[in-house]
């Protein structure tokens, strides 16, 4: 797992050149965010750049997927929605109410489209990535997660601190959609 590891704590590069630089490949992400970008929540610091990681991602996520880095990063989360990406999902959780985001509701709650573009526009000026191939990368993500502590992998777990206070927004966001 050090490859990996050391991939994933190599210096990030922005959303912008993530567009033209993450590989078609299988492997595994993580999301930095600058300090201070989400109030309440905290996550490990990187060790050279004023950084800490929220999330790390699997592409594909088990031996079925057919997802790559390129498609799961580039794909879901920087073209997707909150329909389709699940971080993307939780910075809206957590964002909304701050940013004055406005949501509705489908088969779960989505930002209308104005706030898609404002959520991308977020991600793209707080947000920075690293990556690391893996040709079966499900088989190293729990290793990964409890060696790195990201809080949004984290924050599924009920014994997590961070856990009440995404649980919290989440119902929250889905409330507001549903009005």
């Amino acid at each position: 797992m050090d490859p990996v590891r050391d991939a994933l704590l190599s210096l990030p590069v922005s959303l912008d050149e993530a567009r033209t630089t993450v590989p078609d490949e299988p492997g595994l992400y993580a999301v930095w965010a600058r300090f201070g970008a989400l109030p309440g929540i905290s996550g490990p610091r990187h060790p050279t750049a004023p950084l800490q990681l929220l999330h790390v991602g699997t592409a594909p996520n088990g031996v079925e997927a057919r997802a790559t880095l390129r498609s799961r990063v580039l794909g879901e989360h920087l073209r997707g929605t909150t329909a389709t990406s699940a971080l993307r999902r939780t910075l809206a959780a957590l964002l909304s109410e701050r940013q004055g985001w406005q949501s509705r509701w489908t088969t779960k709650p989505v930002l209308v489209n104005r706030d898609e573009l404002a959520l991308s526009e977020w991600m793209a000026e707080k947000l920075d990535l690293t990556w690391a191939e893996h040709p079966e990368p499900w088989t190293v993500e729990a290793a990964v997660v409890a060696e790195l502590e990201p809080p949004f992998n984290l924050a599924e777990d009920p014994a997590d601190p961070l856990h009440p206070v995404v649980q919290a927004a989440r119902k929250r966001w889905r409330a507001a959609a549903r009005a």
